[in-house]
């Protein structure tokens, strides 16, 4: 049995904190307050950039340590009982305080967040990882039979079709929707386990890691600046969509450079970055038996994190806007107050999740999720059985 690696633990925990920082930077109205081209601008947009490694790693992270799971379908329900417990906590607590109203879309959107047309992006996360879970049988099967040369030549033809050519074209051809999908985080998934697999991470020094680090971020920031300095300067009538002209000025006639071309989960260079640094993790030794057993026990309520501060009550009316004054402090201060605030919401969410899970205990939901469990084992094992029955007949 393979020794568990805390350092991706770290990773996935990382990672989480820093979907709070992105959170905060764009819904909190900081990256839309600060003046473009200050020293601000530039710290607020460095941060961003940065923090947008965050969805990739969560799944690359995933990928890499589950790729061997067995397939439990209690973490399914569990997951959604999680979901259900704060969307109707939160209703009511809105409605009872005159923030909202008890409606029948509220309530369709607190019992059926994946499911409810037309509906905000809140939970695209959760409904990507449910989607993820869902097909975890296959794509662990693909993982574990496929040749080394299959498994990389499938996640080449992943990043070529879901990263490379959007990127080039800059055309959501493949409607990942810029990585808000459950096509991008299986393609992440897929990755992440082969990199496990295969321990491509062993023979590379920590610090080589460190170094292509380094110069990807730097690539990434100055592409994001050049691109908007010139898109700013030369071309500040052309709206978000529309062909920019300042192609022509790089010499690249057939690709469209927009602004927000950088911020994008399936950027390759934010591909790039997130590899490097599921690397760096995964190098990290943790040999203290305290600190082992206090990462085990957190890592199972980083996810509840995203759920909380992501409802849709709390993501509107508290974290909207809520930090657009931070864009006036200077800019080692709005690094500080920004980070900051992102660990009091992490930490905050981290307490009332661990009193929800003793909540959950007390009343032993974990026995109704092996029970629900047993009943889709029951309901699968019946379906395959009567597959396999018909044919043979056939």
């Amino acid at each position: 049995m393979r020794e568990r690696n805390y350092g991706i633990d770290l990773l996935k925990i990382f990672s989480m904190y820093l979907v709070v920082v992105l959170h905060v930077l764009g819904q909190g109205g900081i990256i839309y307050s600060v003046k473009t081209f200050s020293s601000d601008y530039f710290v607020g947009w460095a941060m961003t950039l940065f923090v947008y490694v965050c969805v990739d790693l969560f799944a690359l992270a995933s990928g890499y340590v589950s790729y061997k799971s067995k397939f439990k379908p209690r973490r399914i329900v569990e997951l959604y009982l999680i979901v259900l417990f704060y969307g109707v906590l939160f209703l009511i607590l809105f409605a009872v305080s005159g923030n909202t109203d008890i409606t029948l879309k509220n309530i369709l959107l607190t019992v059926f967040p994946s499911f409810v047309k037309n509906q905000p992006l809140y939970y695209w996360y959760f409904t990507a990882y449910l989607i993820l879970f869902l097909l975890m049988p296959f794509i662990n099967f693909i993982i574990c039979k496929f040749t080394r040369k299959k498994l990389a030549f499938l996640c080449l033809i992943l990043l070529f079709m879901y990263s490379v050519v959007p990127a080039l074209m800059q055309n959501d051809f493949s409607h990942t929707i810029s990585g808000y999908s459950y096509i991008w985080i299986i393609a992440m998934y897929f990755l992440g386990a082969y990199f496990a697999k295969y321990r491509v991470f062993e023979k590379i020094k920590k610090y080589r890691l460190f170094i292509l680090l380094i110069i990807s971020l730097a690539l990434t920031f100055c592409g994001h600046f050049v691109v908007n300095y010139y898109y700013l300067k030369n071309a500040p009538e052309v709206l978000e969509g529309q062909a920019d002209y300042i192609s022509n000025e790089f010499g690249m006639m057939s690709i469209y450079l927009k602004p927000s071309m950088f911020t994008n989960y399936t950027f390759p260079t934010t591909v790039i970055n997130s590899v490097l640094l599921l690397g760096i993790f995964s190098k990290i030794k943790i040999k203290s038996k305290f600190l082992q057993s206090r990462i085990s026990a957190f890592v199972p309520l980083v996810f509840s994190v995203y759920i909380i501060h992501t409802n849709k009550f709390v993501f509107e009316q508290i974290i909207g806007g809520l930090f657009e004054g931070y864009a006036a402090f200077s800019p080692f201060i709005l690094v500080l107050a920004t980070l900051g605030t992102a660990l009091v919401i992490f930490v905050v969410c981290i307490m009332i999740d661990m009193l929800r899970f003793e909540l959950f205990k007390l009343i032993k939901v974990d026995k109704f999720c092996l029970f629900a469990e047993n009943k889709l084992k029951q309901i699968w094992n019946r379906l395959f059985e009567n597959k396999t029955e018909v044919s043979n007949e056939q």
